[in-house]
């Protein structure tokens, strides 16, 4: 612990683990003015910037490989953002865009504590599923708003919706929808006056422009707050007019493609493990996504019909529809048209290592887990889960099978696409 004297006017770049207690004076940090007797944390390897607003005086915690470092103002800014936000009325729907690495999450924190100091209800919605500070990857997830943040990781999810994906190239259209329930239910059940909306860093080619801009007439926020280098914006803010633009802190910390990879996989151990093994009966909790025990089980004579038409053996098969899933001894996935039916082949053993997003009635998430192998005949899944949600199997009511391939420990292995061919709600 140390005591440190900062003059009006001090700027200072504190990487934590870290505590500051503000024994006199008024120091601000993320929206926030802390006085007298107030206090505010830095996560571990998390980076914050503060400023003396007043002669101060603060104690210092500082953890193992914590940093403290006085900075010329002009390498930050703090002073920028406070002063482009300051008229701002959080009230409404509030959507935060940008490139990966801008400082979106560190905006919307800001935000959002800036309203909750004008007394309204604030709820934080976290639509990043590759790198999501409110809950599991592969999440859409909500946090109530309670009391001054510094980062989005002191809030726990407390809802949460699966994606089955770490990023949203493939799934967009069903990322609006799930994103816009989000913000329904925030509004409806949870009745707050400010939702602050954190979006994913996809925004340079053309789909993610067709994205955020679906995106953002589904959702019709009261202002988009936009985190710029240059102009890369442009193509998904032409014609808004509710927007404030604003640059990002030159000295934000860039993660490489691997370092978020690994905080991902941090991300499914600390939801999943300890891992239990449970069997779950699909005749009572079925796959959300994939229909095969819901159909008509096809015989053997029609098997072998089928595998005559596809070129491969045939385990077993259920019509569902004008579909037919047939399970197969095969690598690949197989489509095709055979007598006005869709034939999807599923390889035998796909499921092993899939990530699973196990749903309550409303299709909120309950928790993780990952596939290890159904059972055909005994119509059974064995997957690995936590104690947590064996505590409360009661309430899973489907499984959604992901698009994220994981091996035993958790590293993330393959992006599991060719499942989109067969997915049916």
């Amino acid at each position: 612990m140390s005591i440190r004297v900062l003059k009006a006017g001090d700027v200072y770049r504190i990487e934590g683990p870290a505590k500051v207690v503000v024994r006199r004076g008024q120091v601000y940090a993320t929206g926030v003015v802390y006085t007298e007797g107030q206090s505010f944390t830095v996560l571990r390897a998390r980076r914050l910037v503060i400023k003396a607003l007043s002669e101060s005086e603060v104690e210092l915690v500082l953890g193992p490989g914590a940093l403290l470092e006085r900075v010329d103002p002009r390498e930050e800014i703090i002073d920028e953002w406070e002063s482009k936000t300051a008229s701002i009325d959080p009230k409404g729907v509030i959507v935060i865009v940008g490139m990966i690495d801008v400082g979106k999450s560190t905006m919307t924190a800001m935000l959002g504590n800036k309203a909750l100091a004008r007394g309204y209800k604030v709820a934080i919605i976290d639509a990043d599923v590759g790198q999501n500070d409110l809950g599991p990857p592969t999440t859409v997830s909500l946090a109530r708003l309670t009391k001054y943040i510094t980062h989005l990781r002191q809030l726990v999810a407390e809802k949460s919706i699966f994606l089955q994906a770490t990023s949203l190239e493939r799934i967009w259209p069903r990322a609006i929808e799930q994103i816009a329930r989000a913000v329904d239910f925030a509004k409806r059940s949870w009745q707050v006056d400010t939702i602050i909306l954190n979006t994913d860093g996809w925004v340079l080619d053309e789909e993610a422009v067709v994205f955020k801009r679906r995106l953002i007439d589904v959702i019709k926020p009261s202002l988009i707050i936009a985190i710029q280098v240059e102009k890369e914006l442009a193509p998904v803010l032409d014609g808004y007019n509710n927007v404030v633009v604003l640059p990002p802190p030159p000295q934000v910390r860039s993660r490489s493609r691997e370092d978020r990879k690994i905080h991902r996989e941090m991300g499914y151990g600390r939801y999943i493990f300890p891992p239990v093994e449970l069997a779950i009966p699909l005749d009572k909790i079925p796959i959300c996504n994939l229909p095969i025990f819901k159909g008509i089980e096809i015989g053997d004579e029609l098997k072998r019909i089928l595998a005559r038409a596809i070129g491969t053996g045939v385990l077993k098969a259920y019509q569902v529809g004008n579909r037919v899933y047939a399970i197969i001894e095969n690598d690949a996935w197989v489509v095709r048209r055979v007598s006005g039916f869709q034939v999807i082949g599923l390889p035998i053993d796909f499921e092993k290592g899939l990530l699973v997003g196990l749903e309550d009635a409303e299709h909120f998430l309950v928790g993780l887990g990952v596939m290890k192998r159904i059972y055909y005949d005994r119509r059974k899944a064995i997957i690995y889960t936590s104690s947590e949600v064996e505590r409360r199997i009661g309430e899973v009511k489907c499984i959604r099978l992901g698009l994220v391939r994981l091996d035993d420990n958790f590293n993330e292995v393959e992006k599991a696409y060719s499942l989109l061919k067969a997915e049916h709600e």
